[in-house]
């Protein structure tokens, strides 16, 4: 798709991708395991220990060697030894059974064993005194409910890929194969602004012609949650306040996100102090965040990707999901194929849309599961780039490509996933 309407400079896939090129890897460090919650990987990780450690029965049961359990049922079976998870293996006699845990060992010798489940043996579940026989009433030989050592993971084998962000499930897979540190990427510092005279921070009552800012502590959040550490600032209209806060912020960030002041207005402070600079201003064909901006800031020694977001708190949150975050992935160290898009999903429409004009539609919306999953405009209309009070409980944005006909609630729409 390219912009032919003369109003806009930009698609938002042209902005995105001119963002993601300011922008490289963090570099790596090594880290403890505990401290890797949100990292990403810069290095293959290779399993140190086999997953399963030791080969083990998978059912709480008897183990038998599959031999003794010739001709038809029910077979009658000495018990010989009791088997609970963490015991040492051991040997079952031939001829006779053990009684066995769940995650218990079964020594390394497994081709002609196999557990019989205590639910196919007279025994009752539970916690018992151990018998003197078991008469086994039902056997599968082609099951032998044991996990062998090493099914899930060698030594050696790669089992986290580099670029991969670390989560819960990635650190249980990682403490099992035995690895205590990997390398990751640094995670991003990221100084958020607000600009204006007439903003007033939370619990101060604004007076004439001020607004509350709730556009800074709203995209602080969202860097927060998406795993950055987050310095708040706010300027006033005064461009050499303005200009010396970016050097301080500069010194300090690997990238800085602004809010307002990037419109064709006579007080637009953030485009009057960066207009100069290695920045590109301009219209993205989208609705709502049509004006943009991006580039590099350069004070002394240091030089500072910018991302200047519009000043509406609606377009101030759709454009976190549609640049920052990415910028954010891409800092982070995510493969490129993943820093891109948000997850994208069909889902049945709750309310009907209008019909849009030549600019990408992106519907902030509230999302439930029903029997798929239902997207509901959060904004009366679908529209309105000022509504902030309308913004709880997002956790999509409906997204309609120029010149969409008018949806009705039932239809199907694209609903790009910004919470899971």
């Amino acid at each position: 798709m390219s912009c032919t309407h003369s109003n806009f400079d930009r698609t938002v896939k042209q902005h995105r991708e001119a963002v993601l090129d300011l922008l490289s890897p963090l570099p790596s460090q090594r880290i403890p395991l505990p401290a890797a919650k949100g990292r990403v990987l810069a290095k293959d990780v290779t399993a140190i220990l086999a997953v399963p450690a030791f080969s083990n029965s998978a059912m709480d049961g008897y183990l038998v060697h599959a031999a003794d359990l010739h001709g038809e049922g029910p077979w009658d079976l000495e018990v010989a030894a009791d088997i609970p998870a963490g015991a040492s293996p051991t040997e079952v006699p031939t001829g006779k059974a053990a009684r066995i845990m769940t995650g218990a060992p079964t020594g390394e010798h497994t081709e002609d064993l196999l557990v019989v489940p205590v639910e196919n043996t007279d025994q009752q579940p539970g916690a018992a005194a151990l018998p003197q026989q078991v008469r086994i009433l039902h056997a599968t030989p082609d099951r032998s409910h044991i996990r062998p050592r090493g099914e899930d993971a060698q030594p050696g084998d790669v089992i986290i890929a580099a670029g991969t962000a670390i989560d819960a499930g990635t650190i249980a897979a990682l403490v099992s194969c035995g690895v205590h540190e990997i390398e990751a990427y640094a995670l991003p510092n990221v100084t958020v602004f607000s600009s204006g005279d007439e903003l007033v921070p939370a619990g101060e009552v604004p007076g004439p012609g001020q607004i509350p800012d709730s556009n800074r502590p709203m995209i602080a959040e969202l860097l927060r949650n998406a795993g950055a550490n987050v310095t708040q600032r706010h300027v006033s209209d005064d461009p050499k306040e303005c200009e010396k806060a970016m050097q301080e912020a500069a010194a300090a960030s690997d990238l800085i996100v602004t809010t307002g002041g990037v419109s064709a207005g006579a007080f637009d402070v953030i485009k009057e102090v960066l207009g100069s600079k290695d920045m590109w201003f301009g219209s993205v064909a989208m609705q709502p965040g049509k004006p943009q901006g991006a580039g590099v800031f350069h004070s002394g020694h240091n030089s500072t990707t910018v991302l200047c977001l519009p000043g509406n708190p609606v377009s101030a949150f759709v454009s976190f999901y549609l640049f920052v975050a990415p910028a954010l992935r891409r800092l982070s160290g995510m493969s490129v194929a993943r820093s891109s898009d948000p997850l994208k999903v069909p889902a049945t429409l709750g309310a009907e849309i209008r019909a849009n004009g030549p600019r990408e539609l992106f519907i902030p919306a509230r999302v439930e599961m029903q029997q798929r999953l239902l997207a509901t405009p959060a904004l009366a209309g679908g529209v309105g780039s000022h509504r902030v009070a309308s913004l709880s409980a997002v956790r999509g944005l409906i997204h309609r490509e120029p010149h969409a006909e008018a949806a009705q609630p039932g239809d199907t729409v694209e609903l790009w996933l910004t919470q899971l």
